[in-house]
């Protein structure tokens, strides 16, 4: 109970600061009005915050309740900062200017506290299920991100002239995207009936034996 203890102490604290350094950094701020802010960052802090964060995920993963409260505090988090990026027009995630990169932090969050939990959750007797939501929900989004950046650069390369003073290939990739998230969720129902077929095989052979 101590190392657990231990471990979630370390790797909640690790966290808080690497967002500490985040804030600090002027990479997360709540009054940025003009929609860029990168006049007030830091990018050396902004890189090093990157290290505790990794190490709060390094340190907590051996231990499924340290898992699990890490888990929780990044939904908490991800949640908090979905609320701020609809309700504070000056809440910004500033990186590398690039629009979107507010969404793509809450995202990566996203993914990673839902991994954490169900991992954890799994570890802690919920079941195997929970392993392969986690590895269903890591698949689809690495899948679809794929595909949207491909059916970019295709739309842009084939529709797109040089001189073009708007090209769509963001809205292709968009479809694209949207098309493989529906072909995922259909691969992940095939994989669940397959399994599902196999376990009422198994357990009408165990119970006619």
């Amino acid at each position: 109970m101590r190392v657990e203890g231990g471990r979630r102490t370390v790797s909640l604290a690790l966290f808080a600061v690497g967002l500490g350094l985040l804030v600090v950094g002027g990479f997360v701020q709540f009054n940025d009005t003009s929609g860029f802010g990168s006049d007030r960052w830091i990018y050396p802090l902004g890189l090093l915050a990157v290290v505790p964060a990794v190490a709060a995920v390094v340190v907590a993963w051996p231990e499924p309740r340290a898992r699990l409260s890490l888990g929780i505090v990044l939904g908490v988090l991800t949640v908090a900062m979905i609320w701020q990026d609809i309700a504070n027009d000056g809440f910004r995630f500033v990186w590398n200017q690039n629009e979107g990169e507010l969404q793509q932090l809450e995202l990566v969050l996203f993914v990673l506290a839902f991994v954490l939990l169900t991992t954890a959750g799994a570890r802690l007797g919920g079941g195997r299920w929970l392993v392969r939501a986690a590895a269903y929900l890591v698949g689809t989004v690495v899948v679809t991100l794929v595909v949207t950046v491909i059916g970019m650069v295709y739309y842009g390369e084939t529709a797109c002239a040089d001189d073009a003073e708007e090209c769509l290939a963001p809205l292709a990739g968009i479809f694209w995207g949207a098309a493989a998230v529906v072909a995922c969720l259909v691969a992940v129902l095939v994989i669940e009936l397959i399994l599902w077929t196999r376990r009422r095989r198994k357990a009408a052979e165990v119970t006619g034996g």
